[in-house]
């Protein structure tokens, strides 16, 4: 079909005096008749070449199919060379049919998706970070530092359909006690680091828990690239982004920038997407001094591995810093770490939250107390399928004092492994934040993911506003 599909796009681009005067529209108008001078009966095939040449025309080639086909499920595009796409999709690398036909037609398609937000790539300047229109981000390497043949391209696709909780807790990335508790540590605000590997949802995560926070906080959100889409009302929301420095190295809006900036527009909540560098000092002492309830994530393998990425950051910035001074600055700032894991199977989960206590161990290292956690069970005969169950350790004493400040109460008895909670008690928390809150909110958003579920509705009843 590819190289059938190629000889009938050649020939209809050799009759279009130029590519850009031609919408979608007039194309999926046109195409149709043009067809029939080719001998093709089978309708699928018909509709699928129309489809091929308008992906070519008017998007990225092979990349606009992926995305077309894809769905809600994919996570990532990777391009080695014109030769090779693979998909991570839903966890899960895949091996795709589709290429481009030269490094040309390659570079043809770079250059369009980097011109979206004004970025470009060439041999002065053979690395580039760009986003396209629908919020993915692409990060583009081309020889010479792409060694291998060809250039590179890795598309993180930007999911429009943000998740939420209840389809967490149906795909075992947490159990209905860890739902209850997150949702009264956000209440109760808790300041919370997320941790975790790539594509390990950390973005994701961190988005479904901003359902829980108060219309009346304001929210504000700092990120590399957008990506958050906070489950709440427009006007409780403010959003930034940073800015790369253009090609003479000018320009530049840092995240420590940005978050200066934001703490004097009185929020009382702030996100940052992701903290790597200088920015955590600010962020640490933000959530010090008047704004409880923030949050962001941090790239470990493990919550006592984040605190030492945290301190390490901390100590970059401020090289002259006393490393007892940094922990004790952890440590009075942030409440629990939340450790997230995408393992082989591609499945996601809690692997567990920790409180950061008050106390240090010995040598002064900052002393963490696990809340839950996942326990792997042994092979139930899928060698590949990963199995186990969430369970509580201990109770968090320190979070359940600070929650009690602002008028959050918790039933202590889930930290009890004996005691389950009913899903009754879940929904009747949850029923008080509903998905029609959120900013810019159509019913019709939900249809793709929700409507079409094999019967969420009927598991989540507060969910009926999504057949409205």
């Amino acid at each position: 079909l590819n190289k059938r599909a190629y000889e009938i796009y050649d020939k209809f681009v050799s009759r279009l005096k130029t590519t850009e005067s031609v919408s979608v529209e007039q194309l999926k108008e046109t195409l149709p008749s043009f067809l029939n001078e080719f001998d093709i009966k089978d309708p699928s095939t018909r509709d699928e070449i129309i489809e091929f040449i308008i992906d070519n025309l008017k998007g990225y080639g092979p990349v606009s199919s992926i995305f077309r086909v894809s769905g809600d499920g994919l996570n990532d595009v990777i391009i080695n060379t014109w030769q090779h796409i693979d998909i991570i999709y839903n966890g899960k690398t895949i091996n795709t049919p589709y290429f481009f036909r030269d490094e040309k037609e390659l570079r043809r398609a770079i250059d369009k998706m980097l011109a979206e937000n004004n970025r470009k790539v060439d041999e002065a300047h053979p690395i580039s970070s760009s986003k396209l229109y629908d919020g993915s981000r692409i990060e583009v390497q081309i020889p010479p530092v792409a060694a291998g043949g060809g250039s590179y391209a890795t598309i993180r696709k930007f999911r429009e359909m943000p998740l939420l909780i209840e389809t967490l807790i149906d795909g075992d990335q947490m159990d209905l006690k860890m739902a209850y508790f997150l949702l009264k540590a956000i209440e109760g605000k808790l300041n919370i680091i997320v941790s975790g590997g790539t594509s390990s949802g950390k973005t994701t995560f961190l988005n479904a828990l901003t359902r829980f926070i108060s219309e009346d906080d304001q929210l504000l959100t700092i990120e590399d690239t957008k990506e958050l889409k906070p489950q709440m009302p427009c006007h409780s929301v403010r959003a930034f982004e940073a800015r790369p420095p253009n090609e003479e190295g000018k320009g530049e809006i840092t995240l420590e920038y940005l978050l200066r900036s934001a703490l004097r527009s009185s929020p009382r909540r702030i996100i940052v997407g992701e903290c790597r560098g200088p920015e955590i000092v600010v962020m640490l002492n933000a959530m010090n001094t008047g704004h409880p309830g923030s949050m962001t994530t941090v790239h470990a393998d493990d919550t006592k591995e984040a605190v030492i990425r945290v301190e390490n950051m901390y100590l970059e910035a401020r090289p002259s810093a006393n490393s007892h001074f940094i922990r004790q600055q952890i440590v009075s700032a942030v409440d629990i770490i939340i450790q997230l894991v995408r393992f082989p199977d591609g499945s996601r989960k809690i692997l567990k939250i920790s409180e950061l206590e008050k106390r240090m161990e010995e040598g002064g290292v900052v002393s963490l107390a696990d809340i839950f956690e996942f326990k792997r069970e042994a092979k139930d005969g899928d060698e590949k399928r990963i199995v186990g169950e969430h369970v509580p350790i201990s109770v968090p004493n320190r979070c359940v004092k600070k929650m009690g400040l602002y008028g959050v109460t918790i039933d202590k008895r889930i930290f009890d492994e004996k005691f389950q909670i009913t899903k009754e008690a879940v929904l009747e928390e949850l029923a008080k934040y509903p998905p029609s809150r959120m900013c810019d909110w159509d019913s019709s958003f939900f249809d793709g993911i929700y409507k079409k579920d094999d019967g969420i509705i009927e598991r989540w009843p507060n969910l009926r506003c999504l057949l409205d």
